[in-house]
């Protein structure tokens, strides 16, 4: 059933963008090549709708191959006990679609310095994806290399010896 809605919600909008482009050159006045400008202005119609979601998922793929990155101290490796010290998630402007930046960083227990901290962001999709289709969910994404490093610096008993002093 679902499927039969959107399907009929695809048939829909391509016969609202096919009389939106044959329309918009006589609204605006034109009176010659407005064959041209409406074959012009279709796919541009057909793709308004879902504009800022493809441009936000462009940015949105930049942004973390550009900035989702571990950091590590130099002396990391010889931590002993650890504490995750600050997780936070802020709004990001400037992106066409909804982004957030999470920060997680960790001290070292015995000194209160920071030995590991690594950047993630989260997406929403475009307008459509957030209010037509319901779907609620975002994209995360992580350093590609934060599992393997959490794991050679075995984080989870690091941080169980920082709790139990």
């Amino acid at each position: 059933m679902i499927g039969i809605l959107f399907l009929v919600g695809i048939v829909v909008w391509l016969a609202v963008a096919v009389m939106l482009s044959l329309r918009i050159p006589r609204w605006v006045g034109m009176t010659r090549h407005t064959v041209v400008a409406s074959l012009l202005l279709f796919p541009i119609v057909l793709t308004a709708p879902f504009a800022d979601s493809l441009i936000g998922q462009w940015q949105f793929s930049r942004l973390c191959e550009r900035e989702a990155v571990v950091t590590l101290s130099a002396d990391a490796r010889k931590v002993t006990r650890a504490q995750s010290s600050h997780r936070s998630i802020t709004p990001i402007t400037g992106y066409a679609i909804p982004v957030w930046h999470q920060r997680v960083e960790f001290i070292d227990a015995d000194t209160g310095k920071q030995f590991l901290s690594y950047a993630g962001f989260h997406a929403d999709g475009g307008f459509l994806h957030r209010h037509l289709y319901g779907l609620g969910s975002s994209t995360p994404c992580w350093p590609t290399d934060r599992d393997r490093i959490l794991k050679e610096l075995n984080i989870d008993q690091l941080i169980a010896q920082g709790k139990s002093k």
